[in-house]
């Protein structure tokens, strides 16, 4: 369960529509002296395509092969071994 201001969810709308729908997150919005409110989806959005795709990306990155590989790519840029290109060329020249 989450607990945000009203303030909160004008500014990141998006952000907790998606989590009370894909990841099943209870929202409660506090409205000065006025309440607290709960966010709820209203039909069934599971046949949603943008919200689908987001999970299936989210369960991609979330593979710990996928999380090693960014860990070393990240290891890599630090260590200066990247090639720069400006070129389709270029970078087709390098790959044996």
């Amino acid at each position: 369960m989450i607990e945000i201001t009203s303030t909160e969810l004008r500014r990141n709308m998006i952000k907790y529509f998606d989590l009370t729908v894909a990841k099943k997150e209870q929202v409660i919005v506090r409205l000065r002296n006025r309440g607290a409110f709960t966010i709820t989806p209203a039909i069934d959005t599971r046949h949603c395509k943008r919200i689908a795709k987001k999970t299936e990306l989210e369960a991609y990155l979330d593979q710990p092969e996928v999380q090693q590989s960014i860990l070393r790519a990240r290891e890599d840029v630090k260590a200066g071994r990247v090639r720069n290109f400006t070129t389709v060329k270029q970078l087709w020249e390098g790959i044996p």
